[in-house]
């Protein structure tokens, strides 16, 4: 009889291992041999193997709550692709593809120096330097000779004179812009839909002419705050210079002026990487796509867009019924800022223009130069807006209390060669009723007392006179005294200190520095650097790369009553004073400053103001070139309290996308 025997599960087991094993080298070796062979023969060919960019789209713009400014919208352009593109063909190429543009009335790229008719000459003398250069001539080789030069350099022999100029034109560009498999060639940007269709289908048979999709500029309004967004443009011969080593191509866009620029570490994305495998002859074998491209991040502004918008409005609203009525104002502009924080929420200027249609004001020919940023730039005098500031340096100093009178007799003669006089004849006033009347002659003895240099010391430490630390380009302002005096070859002497002590000799600042100023009074001392940036996050999963933390920049070193004091005489402005036509009876207390400031022409007209008075939140400036009169400003100021504590503002907050704060 035959036992039957009993299996071993550990040899079982290892049987069942091994048979897996064999199975998986079994399937893998069959991958290598089979799925994979080409891989391995591609690799190990001898094969050239040249990467290009993947251009990244630009970072986006958006308000303090997150609503769109600028954008970004998919257009087509035409691009010489240098891997599948013969030389040989590019004159042919470009000759076609102009005739087909001059239908659509397009332009293409064309960076020759050069006028493009007989006789010729040069357009642009940098330019026509770095031609000569680039094709080897003498400096003092004529538009002829370079014309003649690039006839034979492009073999450009067999085509009419009109022709020759706009090939070579393009053929020059391709230079410049270093044509290669490494560099495409934008031929034309942002072409219609028509056409995009016809080249498709036009020039299939010819290699190397590509449509390819871009991300363009769009904004949500052109006309929002122009000036601080800022402008793109392509890379100019000098940038490049500078840019070419730090990851940008020759067709690059850049930020050119405003928050594109300022921000452009921020906006700029990282390009992505496509290499091109090339066989002994020339031949792309295949293509890789070996870096994803990475869009640039989302930058928040400070800037409350409905808010930009109404006080644009109103400003410009203002200021054309004023003239309608006679007057003769030439600009203006208004500021907002955050008391707490030092954050713009409102940068306006009058006129201004259109972010789509910004060659339409570089003719110069546009009256009182709207592309200038007066809110930064522009420098203007205070006025009776400095008085406050006198006061706080009198109330800390000593000079004066809260219990000090002095009898305005309106000509002020405490020097024999300058006697000024104050506007009315106040008779008894003190620091409160002088602010709320603007008295100058209590300013005059006050400013005289307390001397030139503590005035602008308390000044700067204020805001004025120094820079507020913005991201764009901004003006110092000017303080009067014995150094600017000195800087512009002008003498000074005892009796300019009045005038400076009410705003006026040579002071001047920007609107931005007034709120900045204004802010500093109504926290009660912190001077906070003034910014345009509130946060950055990244476009793809909205992760923070920076979120703004307040940044004190100075702080006055003045008791808590002094500023109290001033504050109240400011309250007594708005209520009974020069400013209460607009805000005797408005539901929210404000406090305030106007002034009218001496200049060429009309007087200009300037308010600065803080709300709400017990616990402020903005401080607002508003000068009016020219506007004569204080309540000149009124409405703009009135518009702006409606909206920022009355007005519908339902918003995504930055930190909490798709959810809204009431």
């Amino acid at each position: 009889m035959r036992v039957k025997r009993k299996e071993n599960p550990r040899i079982i087991t290892l049987i069942a291992i091994m048979l897996v094993l064999f199975m998986a080298f079994g399937f893998r070796a069959t991958d290598f041999q089979v799925v994979t062979a080409e891989d391995f023969a591609l690799k190990n060919a001898h094969l050239t193997a040249i990467k290009t960019k993947i251009p990244a789209t630009r970072g986006e713009i958006v308000d303090c709550y997150g609503r769109p400014i600028a954008t970004n919208r998919d257009g087509y352009s035409i691009v010489f692709n240098s891997a599948y593109m013969k030389k040989a063909d590019y004159n042919s190429t470009i000759k076609s593809l102009t005739e087909l543009l001059k239908l659509y009335e397009l332009e293409w790229t064309d960076s020759l120096p050069m006028s493009f008719e007989a006789p010729y000459d040069f357009t642009d003398e940098s330019g026509a330097k770095r031609l000569k250069v680039k094709l080897g001539l003498n400096d003092y080789a004529t538009a002829e000779n370079c014309y003649n030069e690039m006839i034979e350099r492009y073999s450009l022999q067999g085509y009419n004179d009109r022709d020759k100029r706009t090939i070579m034109g393009v053929r020059y560009s391709m230079e410049r812009a270093d044509f290669s498999v490494a560099n495409p060639f934008t031929f034309a940007e942002d072409i219609p839909s028509e056409l995009m269709l016809t080249v498709a289908e036009s020039f299939t048979h010819v290699k190397g002419v590509e449509i390819n999709v871009v991300a363009y500029r769009q904004y949500t309004d052109s006309q929002l705050a122009p000036h601080t967004v800022g402008t793109i443009g392509k890379i100019n011969a000098e940038e490049w210079e500078t840019l070419k080593n730090q990851d940008y191509s020759y067709n690059d866009y850049v930020g050119k002026s405003g928050v594109e620029k300022s921000f452009e570490k921020y906006l700029k994305g990282q390009d992505g990487e496509l290499t091109y495998y090339f066989d002994k002859s020339g031949n792309v074998v295949y293509t890789e796509v070996t870096k994803q491209p990475t869009q640039g991040n989302t930058v928040f502004l400070t800037i409350d867009a409905t808010l930009q918008k109404v006080t644009q409005d109103a400003l410009k609203n203002n200021i054309e019924l004023l003239n309608s009525r006679g007057q003769r104002i030439t600009g203006g502009s208004v500021v907002i800022t955050k008391v707490k924080t030092g954050e713009v929420l409102t940068s306006a200027n009058y006129p201004s223009y259109d972010l789509e249609n910004l060659s339409d004001y570089l003719d110069g020919n546009v009256a009182n130069n709207p592309l200038y940023d007066r809110a930064l730039r522009g420098v203007y005098p205070p006025g009776s807006a400095f008085k406050p500031m006198v006061a706080i340096a009198g109330l800390e100093e000593g000079i004066i209390s809260t219990d000090s009178e002095i009898y305005c007799r309106q000509k002020y003669t405490f020097y024999k060669d300058y006697q000024p006089s104050c506007m009315h004849y106040h008779k008894t006033v003190d620091v409160f009723s002088a602010i709320s009347q603007s008295c100058n002659y209590f300013f005059f003895d006050t400013g005289r007392q307390v001397g030139i240099t503590k005035l602008n010391n308390y000044a700067k430490k204020m805001g004025l006179g120094v820079k507020t630390g913005i991201e764009l380009g901004e003006s110092a302002g000017i303080l009067a005294g014995p150094d600017y005096s000195k800087e512009v070859g002008t003498q000074w002497y005892a009796g300019l200190t009045l005038a400076a002590s009410i705003g006026q000799s040579d002071n001047a600042f920007t609107p931005l520095q007034l709120a900045s100023y204004t802010s500093t009074i109504a926290n009660g001392g912190t001077r906070f650097k003034s910014t345009y940036l509130s946060a950055v996050r990244t476009a793809s999963d909205n992760k923070s790369v920076y979120r703004l933390t307040p940044e004190i920049l100075d702080t006055v070193d003045a008791d808590a009553w002094v500023f109290d004091a001033v504050k109240k005489g400011m309250r007594s402005v708005t209520s009974e004073g020069t400013a209460s036509a607009y805000f005797a009876d408005y539901p929210i207390q404000i406090g305030g400053k106007t002034g009218t400031a001496q200049t060429t022409g009309p007087d200009n007209s300037v308010l600065v103001l803080f709300a709400p008075y017990e616990d402020p939140e903005i401080a607002v400036s508003i000068v009016i070139e020219h506007g004569e009169r204080s309540t000149s400003t009124g409405p703009v100021a009135k518009a702006i309290m409606d909206e920022y504590f009355f007005g519908s503002n339902e918003v995504a907050d930055p930190e909490l996308p798709n959810q809204l704060l009431k």
